[in-house]
């Protein structure tokens, strides 16, 4: 029987509170990792460049070209979450 409460991976984000996540989701996209830590999709992808955080997956669409998505780990959200801080823009 599955339960409906989640058990979360929590910790404090310099006393703005919690973050919480299901701890069976292995794998963030941009967006989501986007809207936990408060840093924008922009600085997300330059972060990720710079510190090679994360990864991309490739889909490729009807049009023949490739989409590019990131994506990334629990342990990717947590090295953005400890070490960057929100975006003020």
């Amino acid at each position: 029987m599955r339960s409906t409460f989640r058990i979360g991976i929590r910790w404090r984000i310099e006393g703005k509170g919690m973050i919480k996540v299901k701890s069976s989701q292995k794998i963030f996209t941009d967006a989501e990792i986007a809207s936990l830590t408060g840093i924008c999709v922009e600085h997300l992808h330059g972060l990720a460049k710079t510190r090679h955080l994360g990864f991309i997956a490739r889909a490729a669409e009807a049009a023949g070209k490739q989409a590019d998505q990131w994506l990334f780990t629990l342990s990717d959200l947590i090295v953005l979450v400890r070490l960057y801080a929100r975006c003020e823009h």
